[in-house]
C-alpha cells in the first residue's frame, strides 16, 4: 500500500511540474533545476575547499539579447589536477549564490 501511495503522490507532482512549464518560442521551456543556495561567502567556500579557480565568467543580460541589462552573471570555475568543475550563478542583489552544478571526471574536447 505504501509503494502504491508513493507512486500515486510521484505521479501527481510529475503532472504538476509539466504543466508549469513555460513554452517559449524556440520551443523550449523552463526547467525546475536542483541547484544549492546560500550566501555568496559560504558558495564561495566551498568552491575554494574543493581547490577550484575561475576559468571564465559571463553575463546573462535581459530577453537574451547581446545588449540587454545584465541581469545575472555565470562564474565557470576549475580544478584541473582533480578534474572537477562548477558553475556558479549570481544576480545583482549580491544576497544570494547558487551552485549550478558540480562534475567530475572532466574531459576536455578540442
Amino acid at each position: 500500500m505504501k509503494k502504491i501511495l508513493i507512486s500515486i503522490l510521484f505521479s501527481l507532482f510529475t503532472i504538476t511540474a509539466s504543466a508549469q512549464h513555460e513554452t517559449m518560442e524556440a520551443n523550449v521551456y523552463f526547467q525546475d533545476m536542483p541547484t544549492l543556495c546560500s550566501t555568496p561567502e559560504k558558495v564561495q567556500a566551498y568552491i575554494d575547499h574543493m581547490g577550484m579557480k575561475p576559468y571564465h565568467i559571463s553575463l546573462g543580460r535581459e530577453g537574451m539579447k547581446p545588449d540587454g541589462t545584465p541581469v545575472f552573471m555565470i562564474t565557470y570555475f576549475v580544478n584541473e589536477e582533480t578534474h572537477q568543475n562548477a558553475v556558479v550563478i549570481d544576480v545583482p542583489s549580491g544576497l544570494e549564490r547558487c551552485l549550478m552544478f558540480h562534475t567530475f571526471d572532466v574531459t576536455i574536447v578540442q
